[in-house]
C-alpha cells in the first residue's frame, strides 16, 4: 500500500527517537542541486530535531547514473517526475514511497535593473533583451530545468530565435552563476534559483500551462541502508520542513 503524507508523519516522533538512542549512521539523500540551499536549512532542522541525514547533490540524471551503478543511497529527491520515473523503471527505488514533494516556477532572471517582472507572452521583447548576448539554460536534452525550458521557449514561439545564443549550464543554480558574472543577457532557471541573490532578478515568468507541471517527487531508495530512512523522509513532509521550503519560494506540491 502507498505510503501517504499522513502515515509517514505518524511515524515521524517514533523514528527520531530511536535515531536518538540507537545513534544510527546519518541517513544519506541524493538530492538535485537545485535543492542545496533549502535542502541544508531542512537537515539542519532535522539534527536540532534528533536525526541525522546529509545530502549528496549532482544534476538529478548524474544521481539516476550512480543509483543505477551502487551508489549507496537512502532518499532520492530528483528535479523532475520523469527523472523519478526511470529511477521507479530500473527498480531504484521503492515505489510505494514516492510522492510530490513541493512544486516551483519557471522564470527568466536577469541582472538588478532589468524591466518589472511579469508573465512573459509572445510579445515579449526577449530578442532585444539578449541582443547579441546569451541566454544560458540547461541542456534540455539532459536537464529538467533545461527540457521545461524548452517546451516554454517552443510554446511561446522563441525557441527557432533563442536556440543559438543558449550557454548550456550543469544545473539550474549554474545558470544563475553565469548570469551573476556577466557571462549571459539572461537565464532561464527555477525560481528558488534565484533567493538570496543580489546578482539576479527576476525579470518575468513563464506560464504554468507553457510547459509540464514543476513538481518534485521524493522516494526511498530500494535497499536503503537504514531504517531511520522513512524518519527522514516523513521529516521532508513535515510542517517544519515545509515552512522552510516556502520561505526559500518553494510552493506545496498538489
Amino acid at each position: 500500500m502507498k505510503l501517504s503524507k499522513r502515515g509517514l508523519l505518524s511515524v515521524l516522533p517514533v523514528l527520531l527517537a530511536t535515531r536518538s538512542r540507537a545513534q544510527a549512521a546519518p541517513v544519506q539523500i541524493y538530492a538535485a542541486m537545485t535543492f542545496r540551499p533549502a535542502l541544508e536549512r531542512v537537515l539542519a532542522a532535522y539534527r536540532d530535531a534528533g536525526g541525522a541525514a546529509a545530502a549528496v547533490y549532482a544534476p538529478t540524471p548524474v544521481l539516476v547514473r550512480q543509483l543505477a551503478g551502487g551508489a549507496p543511497a537512502d532518499i532520492l529527491l530528483t528535479a523532475d517526475p520523469m527523472w523519478m520515473g526511470e529511477a521507479e523503471r530500473q527498480g531504484l527505488i521503492e515505489a510505494d514511497t514516492r510522492s510530490n514533494l513541493m512544486a516551483n516556477d519557471l522564470v527568466l532572471a536577469g541582472p538588478p535593473g532589468s524591466p518589472a517582472p511579469g508573465t512573459i507572452t509572445p510579445a515579449f521583447p526577449l530578442a532585444a533583451l539578449l541582443g547579441d548576448g546569451r541566454l544560458a539554460m540547461c541542456d534540455p536534452e539532459h536537464d529538467p530545468a533545461g527540457r521545461y525550458a524548452k517546451q516554454s521557449l517552443t510554446s511561446l514561439g522563441f525557441w527557432p530565435m533563442v536556440e543559438v545564443h543558449i550557454a548550456v549550464a550543469e544545473s539550474s543554480p549554474g545558470a544563475v552563476v553565469l548570469l551573476d558574472h556577466g557571462e549571459v543577457r539572461a537565464a532561464v532557471c527555477f525560481k528558488t534559483d534565484l533567493h538570496g541573490d543580489d546578482h539576479a532578478t527576476i525579470i518575468g515568468t513563464f506560464p504554468a500551462d507553457s510547459h509540464a507541471p514543476i513538481v518534485y517527487p521524493v522516494a526511498l531508495a530500494h535497499g536503503h541502508r537504514t531504517s531511520q530512512a522513512l524518519g527522514t523522509l516523513a521529516f521532508l513532509h513535515s510542517e517544519s520542513a515545509r515552512d522552510i521550503f516556502n520561505s526559500f519560494g518553494y510552493a506545496a506540491a498538489a
